[in-house]
């Protein structure tokens, strides 16, 4: 899918969806630091400012690749980077995209992911014009899957040691949501 011209800086009530920039290294550098956030995550901890830096760059050469759309999910008024959600692996025949996310630490449980994935999926149904979206999710992400399933996401597998990350092999479990089931979801209708 060509999604040059596709990115657009969303709103929601209490964040700010922009593009990733370097001067978010070290906003990058606390959320990948942390072992508790990353804990679900398929990448490892990152230790150093550098490794940072080095996220933003494959991030900002895979938006300008057109293979993703990454917004970066920032406090409107400091424009602090708290955390980012993505769109990726993009099928344009099928109408289809995968969506992942992560928040800093400091903000969970308040709300602020289940804002943003309500905005990103408007997009991705309304603007984008997908059929389909996809997650990845780790089984014992309980919070993440029912943040997935609140939106109508519903589970369709589980694939046994699909990641192999921390020292150890994890199970993933496939979510996907249709546009009919978004649309028809009481969520997506307010």
């Amino acid at each position: 899918m060509n999604l040059a011209g596709k990115f657009l800086e969303l709103r929601t009530r209490r964040l700010l969806l922009r593009p990733i920039e370097m001067s978010d290294c070290t906003a990058f550098q606390e959320i990948f630091s942390d072992a508790q956030t990353l804990q679900y995550w398929s990448n490892e901890i990152i230790y150093e400012r550098e490794e940072a830096t080095s996220l933003i760059q494959k991030e900002l050469d895979w938006v300008a690749a057109g293979s993703c759309i990454s917004w970066g999910l920032a406090l409107p008024d400091s424009n602090l980077l708290i955390g980012k959600i993505n769109l990726f692996q993009f099928n344009e025949q099928n109408r289809r995209a995968e969506i992942g996310y992560i928040l800093d630490r400091r903000y969970w449980g308040q709300g602020y992911m289940s804002e943003a994935l309500e905005c990103v999926l408007a997009h991705a149904f309304d603007v984008l014009q997908l059929h389909r979206i996809e997650a990845d999710t780790d089984p014992d992400n309980l919070p993440s899957l029912a943040l997935l399933e609140k939106f109508g996401f519903s589970r369709e597998g589980r694939f046994r040691d699909r990641w192999y990350v921390h020292g150890k092999w994890h199970d993933s479990v496939m979510l996907g949501l249709l546009e009919s089931d978004y649309k028809n979801n009481s969520i997506a209708q307010k």
